[in-house]
């Protein structure tokens, strides 16, 4: 039987209810190394209070960590 490959884009939309506080977001981007102080190859990791504000002044910045977050973070109703 001859195996046949497909591909194909799909837009998907995706919505989630996410219990964090912010300052929690900012620790975990930090530990997970997704934001550092001086660009990707520095070795410093941002003041999390800094990032915390950063969040709370940013929809866009944490939106988007909210975004990895729910995505790499398993749910509590996950089994």
């Amino acid at each position: 039987m001859p195996a046949y490959k497909v591909t194909w884009t799909q837009t998907v939309i995706a919505t989630a209810t996410i219990d964090v506080e912010l300052d929690e977001l900012a620790h975990w981007a930090i530990r997970a190394g997704i934001v550092r102080a001086g660009g990707k190859k520095s070795p410093l990791a941002p003041d999390p209070r800094a990032l915390q504000q950063s969040l709370e002044r940013n929809p866009h910045l944490r939106d988007a960590l909210l975004r990895l977050y729910s995505t790499s973070t398993p749910s509590p109703d996950t089994k």
